[in-house]
């Protein structure tokens, strides 16, 4: 479980999040427009397009170790590929190739508590697995551009510095991963699973595509929003460092709230409502984000990451509580509606700057729509209960 937080915070986290921060600077290095960040900052989860569902597939089929281990190496290879990048073009296609090793990460990590873990643990480890992606954030939305880019002489060698950490938890789990032992597995599990087996078990499945439906609502608006909020804050007058620091907050009142708020969901025993309510939250802040100046815009980001913090947590449980998915077809389940996710983040960015032409604030209100549409999904999702279904967090 160490070894899978700590890959998903570096990868999807830290190497991934440093780059809205650096944008001002690459921008100006390569000569890059608004909408041309906002197609780079998206060609990362077009990669997650592709390659989401057939990594499930992989991971049931060969099983977590091999997987992350080969993912860590490459990720953090194709990371640093980016530092060596000087055109529009080749910053894409390296953005593109990182991609399809960060992607990974969210489809297959979560497999890890539903593979070691019974159903009564999987909000709470699902909530700890996405803390470290939220501290993986906040580490490089904090230091990136404020601290390792003047310190090491550029966004080059930080993105070269940054690169090492995934190289170096590729080689863990090389030397130190394990899968576990039948009589280690959860009831009902398989160690792996054939392709075609676990492919039509899943994209048959139609709660598999309404969670699916919901997280391209909710990546979407989540995607364009770390990637423009920076530097639309600079654009109304904010410093650099007031600026990076606005993404440090909202990441650390979503780290602290996570866990609280998937406890929340158990209390309530209802892990749909809870959603519910932290995309109403999420949409109603975007929204109201472009009217609100000075110290309001940190107080909005607080409250709002702090509810809307649980609900990737709470869909993976989701996933998990659909009838014949379970742990067996867990990593595939979850690829699936990772590919949809992926799809509303490669759309939303480049779409919501380019409203930026009509007023700053524009993009907000497009970010803040998404999750709003995707609310009524939630009635065709049967279950979500964790009590119905037996899924408790005991904290």
């Amino acid at each position: 479980m160490t070894l899978a937080t700590l890959s998903y915070g570096i990868i999807a986290g830290l190497d991934r999040m440093c780059l809205p921060v650096l944008f001002p600077e690459i921008s100006l290095d390569l000569n890059l427009s608004l909408v041309s960040i906002g197609t780079i900052w998206g060609m990362d989860p077009l990669a997650g397009m592709f390659i989401s569902l057939p990594s499930g597939l992989i991971a049931d089929r060969f099983g977590l170790k091999r997987t992350l281990t080969i993912v860590c190496i490459l990720a953090g290879l194709f990371s640093a590929l980016r530092a060596f990048t000087h055109s529009f073009f080749s910053l894409a296609a390296t953005m593109f190739l990182f991609g399809l090793m960060a992607a990974i990460t969210p489809a297959i990590v979560p497999k890890t508590s539903a593979l070691w873990f019974p159903k009564r643990y999987l909000g709470l480890t699902n909530a700890l697995i996405n803390t470290f992606w939220y501290f993986g954030s906040m580490t490089a939305t904090m230091l990136s551009a404020t601290v390792l880019s003047p310190a090491l002489g550029g966004w080059r060698n930080t993105l070269l510095v940054l690169s090492a950490p995934a190289v170096a938890m590729g080689l863990l789990w090389l030397t130190t991963g394990r899968e576990p032992e039948k009589s280690e597995l959860p009831p009902a599990s398989v160690s792996s699973v054939p392709f075609k087996q676990a492919f039509f078990k899943v994209i048959r499945n139609k709660q598999v595509w309404f969670i699916g439906l919901i997280q391209l609502a909710f990546f979407g608006s989540n995607t364009g929003l770390y990637g423009y909020l920076p530097l639309y804050l600079r654009n109304i007058g904010w410093t650099g460092q007031a600026a990076d620091s606005a993404i440090t907050v909202l990441n650390g009142a979503c780290m602290v709230g996570i866990i609280p708020m998937v406890l929340l969901a158990n209390r309530l025993r209802s892990n749909r409502g809870v959603l519910a309510f932290s995309m109403v939250v999420m949409s109603a802040s975007l929204l109201v984000l472009p009217f609100v100046r000075g110290n309001t815009v940190f107080g909005l980001l607080i409250i709002s990451g702090f509810i809307r913090s649980g609900g990737l947590a709470i869909m993976t449980v989701l996933i998990f509580e659909i009838k014949g998915i379970g742990s067996t077809y867990a990593g595939t389940a979850v690829g699936l509606a990772t590919s949809c996710a992926m799809a509303g983040a490669f759309i939303s960015p480049p779409v919501g700057n380019s409203l930026a032409s009509f007023a700053a604030g524009t993009p907000f209100i497009f970010w803040g729509a998404l999750p709003a549409l995707a609310l009524p999904l939630l009635l065709f999702i049967k279950g979500g209960s964790s009590h119905e279904e037996g899924i408790k967090v005991v904290g």
